[in-house]
């Protein structure tokens, strides 16, 4: 699967509701830094967990697509648990009972401090072995 089979496949995935994905992020799993949230802080979009925002149709769409080469693979290597898992389930890659159950076990594990700290290496692992496939499927379906 390539960019722009992605682009093609989620551009128009906007609005689609994608309540799991929100309360994931509203829970604090969210990446601290880096990437697409220092991306969005110099573009000055709120970044705030508790608003599930910056979303991840701007993460994708907005932001990761329009900046890689269409004929490049999307592939593995992409490990932003929270794009992934959003991924999944805007396109109904994954039933919502297993994505359920994965986001209640990754709440479950947060350490109780404000925002909870996660062992992202640990849950973008998970969370890419239940959806990554299943999206890739879908997504090359189309």
């Amino acid at each position: 699967m390539n960019i722009r089979q992605v682009e093609k496949f989620f551009i128009d995935k906007k609005d689609t509701p994608c309540p799991l994905t929100e309360r994931l992020i509203k829970a604090g799993y969210q990446q601290t830094g880096g990437g697409y949230i220092d991306l969005a802080k110099k573009r000055g979009l709120t970044v705030d967990y508790s608003k599930a925002e910056p979303t991840q149709y701007w993460h994708l769409i907005e932001e990761y697509c329009p900046s890689v080469d269409k004929n490049k693979s999307f592939n593995k290597s992409i490990v932003c648990g929270e794009l992934i898992f959003w991924m999944a389930e805007v396109s109904k890659a994954v039933p919502d009972d297993k994505l359920k159950e994965l986001l209640e076990r990754i709440i479950a594990d947060g350490n109780g401090t404000t925002p909870p700290k996660y062992d992202r290496v640990k849950w973008n692992k998970e969370i890419q072995n239940l959806c990554f496939d299943a999206i890739k499927d879908v997504v090359e379906k189309q």
